[in-house]
């Protein structure tokens, strides 16, 4: 078990791996209120869903002309004339463009290539840089390639836009990397196309990770509220140091919605056809299909508000809708949708808690799979749980399959839909759990082996997994920094972790 504290491009963000309560305000919402809020979004950016989050990459090829033939320490042989250095160089861009082509990720999308000639005494300039000013707001990561140093100008591209710099090699990429960071910029000097693709699948968790926007449907008016009193609290700290967002909407919003989407023909439409594929897909179905058509409509009228109000990630907090009666008409429990939800790439968090929302999101966007949350406590020496009722159909990733389910009752007296599956089952068995702390400047990692399924028959919060670690006393103990719900997801992506802290 180690702890690690360093600075990072998230901002702070340290890493730590192992294997009648009062209401407190928490500054940073940005609440609704009537149509001020709505005219205040529209100016926005419209937030998209994280699967969708490409690396913008722009590769710079930067040939040097020599305006005389002559030998010396840089030569020992004479160069080629002006106008055949040029043939030279583009046909080495040519071919550093059709090699990106070929081998880059689908995790990144590459922006027009740019070619660039300098003088050999007048060096990389204001004239080079004018071809670069077009697109620069969009880049995420430049690659630089050269006949001559692409260090050189690899340096001067992170220096002016201050954004991440990569280059292949097993020489020059050294040389940039040290020159960026030792003044706190972002080089990485890569051996191959693998770490080059790997670093964007990290890049782009970040970028989905920044660009978080998260809808709250609390009554609070913006107040923690029990029982998870480790919440991250400070949330304008959250959004000015993170990027990230959060948005209070009242439950009158979210009645009116469901409301709504009753009333409305071409609504319930759609709420009937996707009960029913719910139903098709499902190994066993054990509760009314009535029930699974109120918890469609809950899940749809979220939806509908999270693009009203530009979110890409959903809290809601369990205990306050029982304490204000949601369910006596609906009859529903959220759990349905922060599964559903997070099968369509959305972080979605049980009892309003953001520092396991926060990890989801980290975890889903380098994992691009389906997300498992719960309470972590200890079984015994080297065993945990985690259990509660949210596991994703889309665990082994969003591109696969869904995992057996069965639609199971919450309630003893029979409504309040779950999906549950048999961790049991599953063939993968590596996992990944995550937390933030309530500062949101350090997370706790830890991986372990499933190694069996408690719960699935049983109606309630009662889905386990039955967790197989190191160090079980030693990691519980870690909990005391960070409280008690993890974020879970299939694989080992530790060490992507590691890095992204």
């Amino acid at each position: 078990m180690k702890e690690i504290n360093r600075r990072n491009f998230l901002g702070g963000i340290g890493f730590c791996a192992a294997g009648a309560l009062g209401c407190e305000s928490m500054p940073g919402y940005r609440k609704n209120v009537g149509n001020t809020k709505v005219l205040e979004l529209s100016k926005l950016k419209e937030i998209c869903n994280p699967c969708d989050v490409k690396i913008n990459v722009k590769p710079v090829y930067a040939g040097m002309i020599h305006t005389y033939i002559a030998e010396g320490a840089c030569r020992e042989h004479p160069n080629p004339r002006p106008s055949e250095e040029r043939v030279q160089n583009k046909n080495r861009f040519n071919r550093f463009i059709n090699r990106i082509k070929s081998k880059l990720s689908k995790d990144a999308k590459m922006l027009e290539p740019a070619y660039i000639e300098y003088a050999e005494k007048s060096g990389f300039g204001e004239k080079q840089f004018r071809i670069l000013e077009a697109d620069k707001g969009e880049v995420d990561l430049y690659l630089p390639a050269g006949s001559r140093y692409p260090q050189y100008h690899g340096c001067l591209i992170g220096m002016r836009y201050r954004k991440p710099v990569a280059r292949i090699g097993s020489l020059t990429p050294t040389d940039m990397a040290a020159c960026l960071r030792s003044r706190g910029l972002e080089g990485y000097a890569l051996n191959d196309f693998d770490e080059l693709n790997n670093l964007i699948s990290i890049l782009r968790a970040r970028k989905a990770f920044q660009q978080t926007n998260i809808l709250n449907i609390t009554d609070r008016g913006g107040k923690i509220g029990r029982p998870v009193m480790s919440n991250i609290f400070d949330l304008e700290d959250l959004k000015n140091r993170l990027g990230i967002d959060t948005v209070i909407v009242g439950y009158k919003e979210l009645l009116d919605e469901m409301n709504k989407i009753k009333q409305t023909a071409d609504a319930m439409k759609k709420v009937e056809n996707s009960s029913d594929k719910l139903i098709r897909g499902a190994q066993k179905i054990h509760i009314d299909r009535k029930y699974i058509v109120s918890h469609m409509i809950f899940h749809f009228a979220v939806k509908n508000l999270m693009k009203r109000h530009n979110c890409n990630a959903f809290a809601f907090e369990c205990f306050e809708a029982c304490s204000a009666r949601l369910s006596d008409d609906w009859k529903f429990v959220p759990c349905l949708t922060h599964t559903l939800l997070k099968d369509e790439g959305y972080p979605s968090s049980c009892e309003g808690d953001l520092n396991a929302l926060l990890a989801m999101n980290i975890l889903m966007g380098l994992s691009r799979k389906s997300a498992y949350m719960g309470n972590l406590g200890m079984v015994d020496k080297d065993v945990i749980y985690i259990f509660h009722d949210v596991p994703g159909m889309k665990m082994r990733g969003f591109d696969k399959p869904d995992l057996p389910y069965e639609l199971r009752n919450f309630v003893q007296s029979g409504w309040g839909v779950q999906a549950k599956v048999d961790f049991a089952k599953i063939k993968e068995k590596e996992v990944t759990m995550a937390r933030f702390n309530p500062l949101a400047n350090k997370i706790m990692v830890a991986k372990g082996e499933v190694i069996g399924c408690e719960g699935f028959s049983k109606p309630g919060c009662t889905l386990k997994a039955i967790i197989r670690v190191p160090n079980a006393k030693g990691l519980c103990k870690k909990r005391s920094d960070y409280g008690y719900h993890f974020a879970m997801v299939y694989g080992d992506y530790t060490q992507e972790l590691e890095q992204l802290a």
